[in-house]
C-alpha cells in the first residue's frame, strides 16, 4: 500500500468555510481576545486578598498562557471540542509544575510524579481548602493550583467562544456577553473565597463593568453604513457616548462606593466565614482523658525532644473548654463558642492571637520519638509552624491550627522521625497586685454541666474571704495545693487514685477525707469552680519538663501535666496550677459521714470507670482511615499513586473514545444489508480521517476512493449500489464489504506514522448525515422521473443493459454516473464524459 496523503496537522482546515488548511485570525477576533484577556486579568487580581502577596501572579499568568494557547491551537487546527479539552488538560499537567508548583519539580521546572499528583489533588481540593484555610494562604503546596486552574478554564472557554462562535454572530451582544461570562464567574469566585477586605473590589468592579459595556457596544460593525461621512459621524457619536458612559459610571459608582462602603464592609458575604471547617476535634479522644497513659505506660519513654526551651517553659498540647459532664474536650465547630476558635487549614504563618500580652518569644525545634498522637506539641501562642523538615513536608495539608487556643493538630498523627519548627510569643506572668482589680474578660465559651454539690461547697469555702476575681482564683489554687495529695494511681504511690474527671469523679474528690488525684482531677476541679463563679475557663494539657539542660531537652511521659487558664481584660489568659506537690497521702481515705445539710444539687451521672482503667488519647474513631495505612509502606503508596495517575489519565480518555467508536460501528453494522454496506463506507472514511487523511469534499464516492487509494474503489462502488440501487443486497455481500473495509483500515494504520496512530485513538470523526440516510430518502421517494430519465440516458449512452447497471450520483444533485457490474465484482470506475453530463 502506498503512503497515504496525510494532512499536516490534526483536523486542519482553512479559515474559510469550504477550504482546507489552517485558519487565519482577523483583526476583530484579536480585539475580542484582547478585551476578554483584560477582563480576566481584572478578575484574577482578586486572588491577592486570600494569598496576601503577588506570588499568585505566576500561576495565574501561566494559566492564562496555557488556556489561551490551547484555545488558539484548537481553533487554528480545527480540533473538535473533545480534542480541544484534551489539549488544555495536557497543558495543565505539563506546565503546572513550572507555574503552580514552582521549584518542586525536576530541575525546578520539569514535572515529576509527585508534582503531577499535587496538580491532580489541587484541582479537586484547592477550592474546598481555600475557604477553610486561614489567610494569607501559603500552603499546602497545591493551593497555588487554584488561580492557575481558574485562569486556564476561564481563558480557554472565553477565547474558544470568541473564536468559534462570535464571528458568525457579530451583531449579537447577548452572545458576546456569554463569552465574557467566564471572567465574571472568576470575579465572583475571588470575592467568595477572599477576605472581608477584597483587593480594590470597588475599583476592579468599575473597570470590569465599563470595559465590558464599551466592548459590547463597539462590537457592532459599520459595514451597513453607506457613506464615509455617515460612518465618521457614527464613530464620533460612539466616542462621545463611550466617554459619557465611562465618566458617569466612575462618578456614580465612586460616590455610591464611598457612601456605602462602611456598611458593606460590616455585612460583606465571605464564603470562608460561612462554612464550618472540615476538622472536628470532637471525633478524637480528649488528651486529658488519656492522661494516665502517660503516667503509667509511657512514664520513662522519651516522647519527643525539644531544642530551644528555657527553664520554666511549658509545652502545650490542647486547650479544652467544653465540659460534657464526663470529660473536658475541644468542642465540635457546631458547639464551640465564639471565643473557642476553630481548627482550620493554615500555611506557615498561623493565625495570631491578639488577646495576649507578650514580652518574650521562643523559637523551638521538635523531634518526635515515641509520641504518636494527633495533637501538635507547641509552646505559648505560636506565630509560625514550619513543617518543611523530614517526612512532614508532603503532609502539610494535614495541619490544622486554632489561633484562639494556640494549639494545632496533624490529622494523620505524628510519627517517629517527624520534626518541625515553632516560633511563638509567651504570655507574660502577672506581677504581684497587677490583676487584683482587673475584671475577668467576657468571652463566649461552651456551657459546662453544673458542678456537683461537694465541689460547689469547697469552692464557696475557698473563696469566702475574697471578692476580686484574680484573688478568688488564687485562693482556690492555693487551697487545693495545700489540702490535696498527688497520686497517679501507680504501684509506687501510697494511696490509690482513680482515673477520670467526670462529675462522679469530681464528687468523689471532695467527698473523701483527703483529696487524692493528679493534674487530671485538680485542673478539672478548678476549671469547674471558675465556671461556678461565672468566669470563663479552660483546661490546658501539656508537658512541663522538670529541668532544662543544654540546647536539647527530652520530654518523657512523666512530664505530662495540666493546668487552668482564665482570661483577664487587657492582659490575656492567665495560667493557674492547682496541683499539689505533696505525695505522702494518708492510706485511710474512707468517706466520713456528713453532719451538715447540703444544698440540693442535680446528681452527677455515674460512670462505669474502674480504679485502674486507662483511657488512651491515641484511640482513633472506628472509621478512621489512618488505621489501614500501616499495611502499606509509604514508598509503596507513593509508587502506586505515581503510576496510577498517568495510567488513569491516559486510559480513561482512551476507553471513552473506544466506546464511542464501538457504538458508532455497532450502529452502522445494524439495519438492512444495504444500510450495512453504506455504513462500511462511512466507517472507512471516518477512520481514515481520524488517521489524518485529507478527505476530498463534494466529490463522488469513487473519486474520493481513488484520491485516497485504489483499493477503496470497490467499497465505494458497493456503497453507491447500496444507496441508489433500489434493491436490498445479500447479507454475504454486506459482510464481505465490512471485512474489506476493516482490512483497509488496518493497513492504513500500519502505514501511518506511530504518533498519528496514537492521535487517532483519541479522535472520533463523524460524517455529517452519512449515506445511510441517503438510502432511506431514496427508498421513501424512490427516484424522481427526471432523475430516473437522466440515469437511463447515461446508461444507454454507454451501450449497457439497464439491469446490469446502477446509478451513481453526487451528493447535492450532481449528475449521476454509471458503474457496470461484472460477474467477478465491480468494474473500475470511469468518470462520465462531457456529453454524458450534458
Amino acid at each position: 500500500m502506498t503512503s497515504p496523503q496525510i494532512i499536516e496537522a490534526q483536523g486542519a482546515t482553512a479559515h474559510t468555510d469550504t477550504g482546507r488548511g489552517v485558519r487565519r485570525f482577523t483583526k476583530a477576533q484579536w480585539i475580542d481576545l484582547g478585551v476578554l484577556l483584560a477582563l480576566l486579568v481584572i478578575a484574577l487580581l482578586g486572588f491577592y486578598a486570600p494569598f496576601g502577596s503577588w506570588m499568585f501572579l505566576l500561576s495565574a499568568g501561566g494559566g492564562l498562557l496555557i488556556g489561551g494557547g490551547a484555545a488558539l491551537f484548537a481553533y487554528r487546527f480545527r480540533l473538535n471540542v473533545l480534542n480541544s479539552v484534551l489539549v488544555a488538560i495536557a497543558g495543565y499537567f505539563i506546565f503546572g509544575t513550572l507555574f503552580a508548583l514552582t521549584g518542586q519539580g525536576f530541575l525546578a521546572v520539569l514535572p515529576t510524579l509527585q508534582t503531577l499528583w499535587a496538580l491532580a489533588r489541587g484541582a479537586v481540593f484547592s477550592w474546598r481548602d481555600s475557604v477553610t484555610i486561614s489567610t494569607p494562604i501559603e500552603s499546602p503546596d497545591y493551593m497555588g493550583v487554584m488561580p492557575y486552574m481558574a485562569a486556564i478554564i476561564a481563558c480557554f472557554i472565553s477565547w474558544l467562544l470568541a473564536l468559534r462562535w462570535l464571528p458568525h454572530h457579530r451583531s449579537s451582544s447577548l452572545r458576546a456577553a456569554v463569552a465574557a461570562l467566564p471572567a465574571l464567574v472568576v470575579l465572583l469566585a475571588t470575592l467568595l473565597v477572599g477576605t472581608p477586605q477584597p483587593f480594590f473590589g470597588l475599583v476592579r468592579g468599575i473597570l470590569f463593568a465599563v470595559l465590558a459595556i464599551v466592548w459590547l457596544g463597539w462590537r457592532r460593525g459599520l459595514d451597513n453604513v453607506a457613506s464615509a461621512e455617515a460612518r465618521k459621524g457614527l464613530e464620533r457619536r460612539r466616542l462621545t457616548g463611550t466617554a459619557i458612559l465611562v465618566g458617569a459610571a466612575v462618578a456614580v459608582t465612586g460616590i455610591l462606593g464611598f457612601v456605602t462602603n462602611p456598611a458593606i464592609d460590616g455585612n460583606r458575604f465571605v464564603l470562608r466565614e460561612e462554612l464550618t471547617p472540615p476538622f472536628d476535634p470532637y471525633n478524637y479522644e480528649s488528651p486529658l482523658a488519656g492522661f494516665r497513659e502517660y503516667t503509667k505506660l509511657l512514664n520513662d519513654t522519651t516522647l519527643f525532644t525539644v531544642n530551644g526551651l528555657q527553664q520554666g517553659d511549658k509545652i502545650r498540647l490542647a486547650a479544652l473548654d467544653d465540659y460534657s459532664g464526663k470529660k473536658w474536650q475541644a468542642p465540635s465547630p457546631s458547639d464551640a463558642g465564639a471565643d473557642s476558635g476553630a481548627y482550620s487549614l493554615v500555611g506557615r504563618d498561623v493565625p495570631r492571637n491578639d488577646f495576649i500580652t507578650a514580652s518574650q518569644t521562643r523559637d523551638i525545634e521538635v523531634y518526635i520519638n515515641g509520641y504518636n498522637d494527633i495533637w501538635l506539641p507547641s509552646i505559648g501562642s505560636a506565630t509560625s509552624l514550619d513543617l518543611t523538615q523530614g517526612a512532614l513536608a508532603p503532609r502539610r495539608s494535614e495541619l490544622r491550627f486554632n489561633g484562639k487556643t494556640g494549639t494545632g493538630v496533624l490529622t494523620g498523627g505524628l510519627r517517629e522521625g517527624d520534626s518541625y519548627r515553632v516560633s511563638a510569643q509567651l504570655q507574660n506572668v502577672p506581677l504581684e497586685g497587677q490583676l487584683d482589680n482587673v475584671p475577668v474578660a467576657d468571652l463566649e465559651l461552651p456551657e459546662a454541666e453544673p458542678a456537683p454539690a461537694a465541689l460547689v461547697e469547697a469552692m464557696q469555702k475557698f473563696t469566702a474571704e475574697e471578692t476580686s476575681p484574680y484573688l478568688q482564683l488564687r485562693a482556690i489554687e492555693e487551697a487545693i495545693k495545700a489540702q490535696g495529695y498527688l497520686s497517679h494511681g501507680t504501684a509506687s504511690d501510697q494511696a490509690p487514685s482513680r482515673a477520670g474527671h467526670g462529675l462522679d469523679r469530681m464528687q468523689e474528690l471532695f467527698d473523701l477525707t483527703y483529696m487524692i488525684g493528679d493534674q487530671e482531677q485538680y485542673a478539672s476541679a478548678m476549671a469547674l469552680m471558675a465556671r461556678e463563679l461565672g468566669y470563663p475557663s479552660r483546661v490546658v494539657v501539656g508537658f512541663a519538663p522538670k529541668s532544662v539542660t543544654g540546647a536539647s531537652t527530652e520530654i518523657r511521659g512523666s512530664d505530662v501535666t495540666a493546668w487552668v487558664e482564665v482570661p483577664f481584660e487587657g492582659f490575656g489568659w492567665v495560667a493557674f496550677d492547682p496541683t499539689p506537690d505533696q505525695t505522702d497521702a494518708p492510706v485511710n481515705t474512707s468517706e466520713q459521714p456528713q453532719t451538715k445539710p447540703r444544698a440540693q444539687v442535680r446528681q452527677p451521672p455515674q460512670t462505669e470507670a474502674q480504679p485502674d482503667e486507662l483511657i488512651t488519647a491515641a484511640d482513633r474513631p472506628a472509621d478512621d482511615p489512618q488505621e489501614d495505612r500501616g499495611d502499606w509502606p509509604l514508598w509503596a503508596i507513593v509508587l502506586v499513586i505515581s503510576l496510577a495517575v498517568p495510567i488513569v489519565l491516559y486510559c480513561l480518555p482512551l476507553l471513552i473514545f473506544w466506546l464511542l467508536r464501538a457504538r458508532r460501528r455497532r450502529i452502522r453494522r445494524s439495519g438492512s444489508s444495504d444500510q450495512q454496506v453504506a455504513g462500511a463506507w462511512d466507517e472507512t472514511i471516518d477512520r481514515l480521517a481520524e488517521l489524518g487523511y485529507a478527505i476530498p469534499e463534494r466529490e463522488t464516492r469513487p473519486v474520493v476512493a481513488k484520491s485516497l487509494h485504489p483499493e477503496l474503489v470497490p467499497v465505494a462502488h458497493m456503497a453507491d449500489r447500496a444507496v441508489f440501487g433500489g434493491e436490498e443486497l445479500p447479507e454475504t455481500e454486506a459482510a464481505a464489504v465490512w471485512e474489506e473495509s476493516q482490512r483497509i483500515i488496518r493497513q492504513a494504520g500500519l502505514d501511518a506514522k506511530p504518533w498519528r496512530r496514537q492521535l487517532a485513538k483519541f479522535r472520533v470523526n463523524r460524517r455529517s448525515g452519512g449515506i445511510a440516510g441517503e438510502i432511506r430518502r431514496t427508498r421513501e421517494g424512490r427516484m424522481t422521473p427526471e432523475r430516473a430519465e437522466l440515469r437511463n440516458r447515461v446508461l444507454r449512452s454507454r451501450g449497457a443493459d439497464l439491469p446490469d447497471y446502477e446509478a451513481v450520483a453526487r451528493v447535492e444533485g450532481v449528475s449521476p454516473v454509471a458503474v457496470p457490474v461484472q460477474p467477478g465484482g465491480v468494474a473500475p470506475y470511469e468518470e462520465p464524459t462531457g456529453e454524458e453530463r450534458q
